[in-house]
């Protein structure tokens, strides 16, 4: 406990960063979540910062979880955009894909721009609930979700890619390596967090010579 404790303030302290951020992760995993999914969330910057709690009555408001829920559990176009929030399950058919990827792409047209152009120098919070796989979303070419990313780096306001679990096919010793390799790739555009048991972990961000914080790669 004491350590979580010591992260949390930590985070209070980081530049941009916000105290909030475990709140409204958990609030978005009790609103919406269905499953393996991803979301992302443009509000303003005040609904960010410390003092913000975010409730049913004063935060996505216009977003409602039986709205959201009832798309994004849907095997075919599982995507939802809304007025602060998109968020995606995971798509079945015509062909599988991930939750990440369907918020992302195509780049210049994606639930993901649509959102940034909702509001400029706001606060951006892009959520999934399992990490990115590596050798798809991160590694791979046709569900790559890097170009993505970069247009989320682009936005002018406060941003943030979280993520809560390691996804499955990436745990373990043998695949920590390489998962802390294709993490940074996130990292290096975007700062990085993991948010699990009411408490964030700094992960990584730009412009920083250390690695990913090996308190992300355990499971």
């Amino acid at each position: 406990m004491a350590y979580h404790v010591k992260t949390f303030f930590l985070i209070c302290l980081l530049p941009q960063a916000f105290c909030s951020l475990a709140s409204i992760i958990r609030f978005l995993d009790q609103n919406y979540q269905v499953g393996q999914y991803a979301a992302a969330i443009n509000v303003p910057a005040g609904q960010c910062d410390q003092n913000f709690q975010p409730l049913n009555d004063n935060f996505l408001t216009s977003d409602p979880s039986a709205n959201v829920r009832n798309v994004i559990m849907r095997d075919k176009d599982p995507v939802y955009k809304g007025t602060e929030l998109i968020a995606a399950g995971v798509q079945q058919q015509p062909h599988p894909a991930h939750s990440e990827y369907l918020l992302l792409y195509p780049v210049n047209n994606s639930p993901l721009t649509y959102l940034l152009n909702k509001q400029k120098n706001a606060c951006v919070v892009f959520y999934t609930l399992n990490s990115p796989c590596v050798n798809s979303c991160l590694n791979g070419r046709r569900y790559n979700i890097i170009q993505g990313i970069e247009k989320l780096k682009n936005y002018q306001g406060i941003k943030y890619f979280v993520f809560k679990n390691i996804w499955k096919h990436d745990q373990g010793e043998q695949n920590k390596e390489k998962l802390k390799e294709n993490l940074k790739k996130i990292a290096d555009r975007v700062p990085l967090y993991r948010c699990r048991n009411n408490a964030c972990t700094l992960c990584g961000q730009p412009d920083s010579n250390e690695g990913i914080n090996e308190v992300c790669l355990s499971v």
